[in-house]
């Protein structure tokens, strides 16, 4: 039979792993101090321990999740989501902003304000802007109709 051969290898050269070590920690400690802090960070939130239970549980977290993502009902919310982002993605920054604005103005009315009346009502749909909005919000009527 074959004799194992002894194999022991040879010494690196150049500096050894501590030196490297040594020179790494001179080089980069204010990274390894603002590293420290982190963690400490992180610790005192509790976020440490809640990677550690995750981790151990393994499996049983996938499961979990698996279990509550895998319905009707949370499948319709992931996919409500995915479309809300993308509606919000595609209306102009300046359109939310004015709207948001509008919003905002209207809520600090006081309700002993006088009310404007039907007529001054009617001379405001005359406008060229309230006819717009009018006309997206009834297109928006008209497309959630046909949805339900």
């Amino acid at each position: 039979m074959a004799q194992p051969l002894s194999y022991v290898p040879a010494p690196a050269r150049g500096e050894s792993a501590e030196e490297r070590l040594h020179r790494a920690t001179a080089a980069h400690a204010d990274a390894i101090v603002d590293g420290y802090e982190v963690l400490q960070l992180l610790r005192d939130r509790g976020v440490l321990e809640l990677m550690r239970g995750a981790l151990g549980a393994g499996d049983e977290v996938v499961e979990t999740v698996v279990g509550a993502v895998n319905t009707p009902d949370a499948t319709r919310a992931i996919r409500n989501f995915i479309l809300l982002t993308k509606f919000f993605g595609s209306v102009p920054s300046e359109v939310l902003n004015s709207l948001a604005h509008t919003v905002i103005e209207g809520s600090h009315k006081r309700k002993e304000e006088k009310a404007p009346s039907l007529w001054q009502l009617f001379r405001r749909l005359r406008e060229e802007n309230t006819r717009y909005a009018l006309g997206v919000m009834l297109d928006l009527a008209e497309s959630f109709g046909k949805g339900l």
